[in-house]
């Protein structure tokens, strides 16, 4: 082969190596959109849920104004994912995360809490009835009774509680 066979062949391959460079580039650019868009979505999803979430509670309770603040910041991010480019959003995401972390994994708790009870409030009343406690008074999530029906250790002389006498069974 020749040089100038050698040097056509490094060009040729070049060329390619830049075709397919910039048709992967073009594919993950045109992927990255459409997460963008769908996770706008969702964060407008959430942000919906969130104010729902708020409005179920008091007014003036710190429910209310946490859920609405949530709302509002994720109303936010909706915004800053749909006028900016992925790459940005990401680093203003990650931005924020670092410099707030306490207030990352509070707002992600709180809105998990907010976002079960919108669904628990919203759920088939059909679904609800059932799962709802068989027994009046019964704590669901203990399991234990509450209520006027409720044995304590004051009504029943017989039970005692052996961690409140280091295990030994006073009575």
């Amino acid at each position: 082969m020749t040089e100038t066979q050698t040097s056509a062949l490094r060009q040729e391959l070049d060329s390619a190596a830049a075709d397919a460079t910039e048709t992967a580039r073009r594919a993950a650019r045109d992927t990255g959109e459409t997460v963008k868009d769908r996770a706008r979505s969702e964060v407008e999803t959430a942000a919906d849920a969130a104010s729902a979430a708020g409005e179920r509670f008091d007014p003036d309770s710190l429910q209310a104004e946490a859920a609405q603040q949530i709302a509002r910041g994720l109303d936010q991010l909706a915004v800053q994912l749909r006028d900016t480019d992925l790459s940005g959003a990401a680093r203003s995401a990650t931005r924020f995360a670092r410099e707030n972390p306490a207030v990352t994994l509070g707002g992600a708790a709180l809105l998990g809490f907010a976002v079960a009870r919108f669904l628990k409030a919203s759920a088939d009343p059909e679904t609800a009835a059932a799962d709802a406690p068989r027994e009046a008074g019964s704590d669901p999530w203990t399991g234990h009774v509450t209520g006027p029906d409720a044995e304590t250790p004051a009504s029943d002389p017989s039970r005692v509680h052996t961690r409140a006498y280091g295990g030994a069974r006073h009575g």
